[in-house]
Order: structure tokens, then C-alpha cells, then sequence
């Protein structure tokens, strides 16, 4: 079972190790409304939301209880650093990125999805 949104805000900000009034400050908003969204009383706007996350210093995903989608999961160590490596890099570096991938992919030699033939991978 799933936790509500304001059970979410109560455990990431009790690990984070913030009372209510300093997360309402942070946010800029009321600790009463603070405390109405963690009771479920009340939900909280768009703006609000991401300053709850952006104070808890986690992922608007994970506040709103976002289970993350299986192809964007690093599957090893390998596709780990490549993600890392990609996330540091500009829009540009991106894109070149992902030209030189799309190319060696097909490739015979690079690709799983190489037939019979003498490059292939399995």
C-alpha cells in the first residue's frame, strides 16, 4: 500500500531532521498550512511542491510517491557511469552523445541485435 502525499512529507522530513516550523520557513509558507498537508487536510499547489522537495533535497517523483520506470534504471555498474557521464555533460555534449551512439549501434560489431554473422554477441 501506498503512502498518502502527507505521510511522504512527514518521513522525508523527519530523515531529514527538520521540525515543521523550518520546512514551513524554508518553503515560505505557514506552518499551519505545513501541517494541514501533512495531515492530508489540505493538498498542496504546484509551487509548493517543489519547494517541499527542493527544502527536503529529494526528487519531486519520490515527494509525490513516482515509482520510477524500469528503462531509465541503471541495469549495471556499466550503464551507471554512462548515465553519470551523460547527466554532467551540456545539452550540446548530449547530443553528440547520442549521435556517436546512434551510429555505432549500427554497426554489426556493436549491436546485439547482430544476426548470425561473425560479429555477432551472445
Amino acid at each position: 500500500m501506498s503512502l498518502s502525499l502527507g505521510r511522504r512529507i512527514v518521513d522525508y522530513r523527519k530523515k531529514a531532521g527538520i521540525s515543521q516550523k523550518e520546512l514551513a520557513e524554508m518553503v515560505g509558507i505557514k506552518p499551519s498550512s505545513l501541517s494541514y498537508y501533512e495531515r492530508g487536510k489540505r493538498e498542496p499547489n504546484v509551487l509548493i511542491l517543489i519547494g517541499l522537495a527542493k527544502a527536503l533535497k529529494i526528487t519531486g517523483d519520490a515527494l509525490l510517491g513516482v515509482e520510477p520506470q524500469p528503462d531509465l534504471i541503471a541495469q549495471n555498474r556499466d550503464e551507471a557511469a554512462i548515465l553519470r557521464v551523460f547527466r554532467s555533460m551540456n545539452r550540446l555534449g548530449q547530443q553528440k552523445t547520442l549521435e556517436y551512439t546512434s551510429d555505432l549501434s549500427e554497426i554489426p560489431k556493436y549491436s546485439n541485435n547482430a544476426g548470425a554473422g561473425e560479429y555477432a554477441t551472445k
